[in-house]
């Protein structure tokens, strides 16, 4: 366990400790630090990011080409269960579908690191008591001797203190709060999820209980956090919707928009051309009435008509 620590304090905690309290000694406002600093961890990881959605864009394809011959072997071996799921993983074999950077494990194990130190970093800065910033600038780095002078930091931030709980404040704010972590989550979840077209109904049902589980679980740990972490987690967020709609498309927004309904575009066609086309005249030349009608009595008819036509002219 202290080795695990060790490791998570030399590559986590202390390089983001010394690199928001030099964003700090440089622009003396905690919640820009806080948005500059996330901005510039999004920006580090952003290769890896890139990486990782062209992967999943690339699984998704390959699943939607899979889905009808996966189809095909759910009807073909319905009776026999286990011969089906070897067909099925002959089939990922053998179309590349069970590497797990493309399934965007990675991607979505990323930020947990990064969110725990970035916990550990808001709660740390905002040290009052003697005993709180020795034990924090052991942390430090030694080029950097004027960083516990510091601290502790003005929290101030748009009338928020960035180093209270957010469950503390008023109903107001904290709901408000919420509700932009749990939908700026949600949007980032929707966009790195495989659509349910791809997808049986199994894994388009685990998938979609995945995009409600995240958002929520997130909720959940701000809730109890500093202020500043959601203003953090809410900075990623947004940038790693930016950079995957710009890397990868925005179809897990414009899916979310209602879709207005289809034109009957033929119908409407017919209608035009049917008000438009002149009454077809008769082909009788005004005889209509001395037309054979099926019975005995049409010749006499078309004889006496003859007759009186003679007579006016």
């Amino acid at each position: 366990m202290e080795i695990i620590s060790s490791l998570f304090n030399t590559f986590v905690y202390n390089p983001m400790l010394n690199g928001m309290m030099f964003l700090y000694s440089l622009i003396p406002n905690y919640g820009v630090a806080i948005i500059l600093f996330t901005v510039l961890v999004s920006l580090a990881t952003m290769p890896f990011r890139i990486k990782s959605q062209q992967s999943m864009k690339a699984q998704q394809d390959k699943m939607a080409v899979m889905k009808p011959r996966l189809d095909e072997l759910k009807k073909k071996y319905k009776d026999n269960p286990q011969e089906l799921q070897r067909q099925q993983m002959k089939m990922y074999q053998e179309n590349g579908a069970l590497n797990p950077f493309n399934m965007g494990c990675l991607l979505t194990l990323l930020p947990f690191p990064i969110f725990i130190g970035m916990y550990q970093v808001i709660s740390g800065v905002m040290a009052e008591r003697p005993e709180q910033v020795m034990q924090l600038s052991q942390h430090l780095y030694p080029w950097f001797p004027t960083a516990a002078t510091l601290i502790p930091v003005n929290s101030n931030f748009l009338g928020l203190n960035l180093g209270a709980i957010l469950n503390t404040q008023n109903l107001l704010v904290a709901g408000s709060v919420i509700i932009v972590v749990v939908g700026a989550q949600f949007l980032q979840t929707k966009m790195m999820t495989q659509p349910a077209a791809a997808l049986d109904p199994q894994q388009a049902q685990m998938n979609q209980s995945m995009q409600l589980m995240m958002p929520l679980m997130f909720g959940f740990f701000v809730w109890s956090a500093p202020i500043g972490l959601a203003l953090y987690w809410i900075t990623f967020s947004v940038v790693g919707i930016l950079q995957q709609g710009f890397t990868t498309g925005w179809d897990g927004l414009t899916n979310l928009l209602p879709k207005a309904a289809a034109q009957p575009v033929r119908t409407k066609r017919v209608a035009e051309t049917s008000s438009n086309t002149p009454p077809k005249l008769s082909a009788s030349n005004g005889n209509e009435n001395l037309m054979p009608t099926g019975n005995g009595d049409d010749a006499t008819n078309i004889n006496k008509g003859k007759k009186k036509s003679g007579k006016k002219r």
